[in-house]
């Protein structure tokens, strides 16, 4: 029985070694002896052998041809995948350049005693992070606690720690962050401070300003440079609602911050404030 299944075997193979050899033989037509045969005209054209030959013949081309068709595909693919990563990869180069020449047009807008760091935001936090964020500059390169962070739109927080080379910042959204400032049409002075209830919204708010204010919607806040961190003139945000407080003392304004928290990439920390012009994001 297996003797038998053996034998099977072989001479199935034979005979598909045969059918190959004679099909790549035939691929060469004019070396041949079979198409000679054919062209002197010793076996008829119309036969049935000559049809199954050709069959074979024609269905081991379309193999040839599809898996050149299969293969020039992949490549194209690939090619194509190439190419569009190449353009993701030049548009973010492109788009970091160019938030990088908007940070350094701040040196002429706040002079050249500036003495600043422009640092990458490396890391949020996904329970906080409208709150505080890392950034990839720290001690060695002469971060320091309570330093400003801002960028060409205005005030965005400053360091409460600092590492060898990171540095943590709190945004002005922080629940507490607080930072004494003016409206620059009216020249009233309040504070502005971050809220558990408007962190969602990405807004502060300004307090202690008199019920009898003159504040308008779309009003510019800056920072009024009483205290010990926030130098004057940085722009905060525009006046987006007004009301008055529960016991209708004072008013209590919320304030859409100029810098887009959420979407910082690169920043700048001021190490020195002294004789700089700080109007940075007022017009």
């Amino acid at each position: 029985m297996k003797r038998n299944i053996l034998l099977t075997i072989i001479v199935l193979f034979a005979f598909l070694f045969s059918v190959v050899a004679t099909v790549i033989s035939l691929r060469n037509y004019d070396s041949n002896i079979v198409s000679r045969k054919l062209k002197e005209g010793y076996v008829p054209a119309n036969s049935q052998v000559v049809k199954i030959i050709r069959d074979i013949r024609e269905y081991i081309n379309g193999i040839f041809h599809l898996n050149q068709i299969i293969a020039e595909n992949k490549r194209l693919k690939e090619e194509l995948n190439k190419l569009n990563t190449d353009k993701i990869t030049i548009e973010e180069i492109k788009s970091e350049n160019a938030k990088l020449k908007e940070l350094l047009g701040l040196k002429e807008q706040i002079g050249l005693a500036a003495n600043f760091e422009i640092a990458r935001v490396v890391q949020r936090s996904q329970e906080a992070w409208l709150s505080f964020f890392i950034i990839d500059k720290g001690v060695k390169n002469g971060v320091k606690k309570n330093m400003v962070v801002i960028n060409n739109q205005g005030l965005i927080g400053y360091v409460v720690d600092a590492g060898t080379n990171w540095a943590k910042v709190v945004t002005l959204l922080d629940p507490d962050f607080s930072a004494s400032a003016m409206v620059v049409r009216t020249r009233e002075i309040g504070v502005v401070r971050g809220s558990v209830n408007l962190l969602s919204k990405r807004l502060c708010e300004m307090r202690y300003i008199s019920k009898d204010s003159k504040i308008k919607l779309n009003d510019i806040v800056i920072t009024s440079g009483m205290g010990e961190i926030f130098p004057k003139g940085i722009a905060i945000g525009k006046v987006v609602q007004i009301k008055n407080d529960k016991f209708e003392l004072t008013k209590n304004i919320l304030i859409e911050p100029l810098v887009d928290i959420e979407n910082v990439e690169y920043v700048m920390v001021i190490k020195q404030v002294k004789d700089i012009n700080l109007s940075v994001g007022v017009k």
